[in-house]
Formats: structure tokens, C-alpha cells, sequence
């Protein structure tokens, strides 16, 4: 199975705001859009990647968050329309929403992102699933894709997460259950659970129980984490805790960035597994919107080979 990954889209669509919705932690966010956002960030890269993805035999897609930027219903409308163009969308992405599809507590009260993505929230283990529609699981060939929110509205100049404790006891058991015994488990979570090279402590932006959500994925023996928030590409290994093997934590990057410096131009990830395990991680970089994405690098996981019986 070939997983793609995209995240932190960061769709904006503002033209019918009225003024008064930025009397909020908008005004900050608005003033950042003005300055730098709107300038990195292009839906058309987006959807350049969608028609990559299209070419390179996915089977399933997941979006780790961050689709809007300032929450709005305008920007969710937009980001929805997007998804839509994929092709059995309903049956072929997961999407967890990031700090910014939780931007006001307006928008996370209202459930916005629930309401614009309910059918990607669907889950075929609903006895797990609290009212608020998360943890949720996809079971799609020999693969278990969990989803987990840890969107937060928070104050000015903050973009902390929590998964919150109830959601993650749920999650918890939904990894136990016999049904996914014998799958490849993926987590999908918005925000980081690990230090990289490029992000070793944010005080205003980390997860804020990220070691116990990481412990308690080690233990179920989750096979890959995958994430954004950092806007960069990330490839982590850490050993499960309940058996033997690694849990790979991963990020691809924001894939609507518009290019220049290939650290920060948007990327998207392809995961195959075979045969139960992660076999290779491919990252595709975008280069420019006349030639769209192109292959960045690959990584392949050598498998461990059974020695001959003597």
C-alpha cells in the first residue's frame, strides 16, 4: 500500500470577511498574512501536488492538519473543495485539523472543521470514537490509520496542541483491539512529538503532553507517526515499547509552499509498506508551477531477512 501525505495547507480565502471577524486573535494572524503568509503559501501548489499524487499509483491519502489559516468558513469551504477533487475522496483520505483550523473559540466551539470534513472522519471502529468525532480509524487493506486531534484555540502569539486525555484513552484501546492485531497502525496527529534539527524546544508551539502521547504510541506498537506544524521534513526513529521494531515519526513539510530554498519549498511524502511493514519514504519537492513537484529524495527500509534452517 502507498500512502501519500500532505500537510499544513494553509488555504486562504478571505475576500467576503466582514471586519468585525478580525477582532480577535485574527488581527494578529491577518497582519502575518499580509506581511508573509499570503506569500508563501499558494492553493495552486496544492493542487499541483493532488495531481502528482494522482500520477504516482496512491492509494490513500492523509492530511495532517493545518488546512485553513485563520479558521474562517470561507477558507474551509475552500480547502473542502479542494479534497473533493480527489478522486473517491470519501473512501481515500484521512484529515485531522491543526492548530489553525482551531484558530478562534468561535471556530472550535462551532465545530467548523467537523462540519466541513465530516465524511473524512467517518470511522470503521465508531465504538472508539468520542461525540466530538475523534479518535477515528480507517481500516484500509492490511493498514489501520488512526486520527487523533490535538487542535487548540489558544491565546495571541501562541500554537500550542493537547490531545486530550479522554481522546488518547480511547485511542488507546482502539490500538488493542484484535482487529488491528495484524495491521500496520499509522497515527496521524497535527503537531510534532519529537525535537528535530530544526525545532528542539518551542515553548509557544509544542505539543503540551507530547512525551505521554508518544509513550503511549510506543506501547501500542504503532508503526508510523505523521505530522506537520514544523513546515519541515523530518524522519525520526524511536524503538516501540511493546515489542520489537521502530516506530518511525515523520513529517513532510507545508506542501503549498511556493519554492526558492529547497528546505522550506513545499514536499509532500509517499509511505509504501509491503508485506506489513514500512518499506520506503519517497519526498517529492515542489520546483515551480511550470514544472510542478519533482522527486527530492528516498529513503528505503532494508527488512530483516530469516536466516536458512540448518
Amino acid at each position: 500500500m502507498r500512502i501519500g501525505h500532505i500537510s499544513d495547507l494553509h488555504i486562504l480565502a478571505i475576500s467576503d470577511v466582514r471586519p468585525w471577524e478580525y477582532l480577535n486573535k485574527r488581527l494578529v494572524g491577518g497582519l502575518n498574512l499580509l506581511l508573509n503568509r499570503s506569500k508563501a503559501h499558494s492553493s495552486v501548489v496544492v493542487e499541483r501536488a493532488l495531481e502528482a499524487l494522482a500520477s504516482l499509483d496512491v492509494d490513500h491519502i492523509v492530511i495532517s492538519g493545518d488546512l485553513t489559516n485563520l479558521a474562517l468558513d470561507s477558507e474551509f469551504a475552500a480547502a473542502a473543495e479542494i479534497i473533493r477533487s480527489i478522486e473517491s475522496a470519501s473512501t481515500r483520505v484521512s484529515v485531522v485539523p491543526g492548530n489553525h483550523d482551531y484558530y478562534t473559540p468561535g471556530a472550535a466551539k462551532e465545530g467548523r472543521f467537523e462540519r466541513h470534513f465530516k465524511d473524512y472522519l467517518k470511522s470503521d471502529l465508531p465504538e472508539y470514537q468520542l461525540e466530538r468525532g475523534y479518535p477515528f480509524c480507517h481500516l484500509r487493506d492490511d493498514v489501520a490509520i488512526v486520527g487523533l486531534n490535538s487542535g487548540l484555540a489558544t491565546p495571541w502569539l501562541f500554537a500550542t496542541g493537547k490531545v486530550a486525555e479522554d481522546e488518547l484513552e480511547q485511542a488507546a484501546r482502539l490500538l488493542d483491539d484484535e482487529r488491528l492485531k495484524s495491521r500496520f497502525k499509522v497515527v496521524v496527529v497535527h503537531h510534532p512529538l519529537m525535537a528535530d534539527e530544526h525545532h528542539r524546544f518551542n515553548f509557544n508551539r509544542r505539543l503540551l503532553n507530547a512525551d505521554e502521547v508518544l509513550t503511549t504510541l510506543r506501547q501500542k506498537n504503532v508503526d508510523l507517526v505523521l505530522h506537520g506544524h514544523n513546515h519541515y521534513l523530518s524522519v525520526l526513529q524511536v524503538p516501540k515499547l511493546g515489542e520489537p521494531g521502530t516506530t518511525y515519526v515523520c513529517e513532510a513539510g507545508s506542501t503549498s509552499m511556493e519554492g526558492g530554498d529547497p528546505v522550506m519549498a513545499g514536499k509532500f511524502n509517499i509511505y509504501t509498506i509491503e508485506d506489513g511493514a514500512l518499506a520506503e519514504i519517497e519526498t517529492h519537492l515542489f520546483e515551480s508551477h511550470e514544472s510542478g513537484f519533482r522527486p527530492f529524495r528516498s529513503e528505503v527500509f532494508r527488512q530483516r531477512v530469516e536466516e536458512p534452517a540448518e
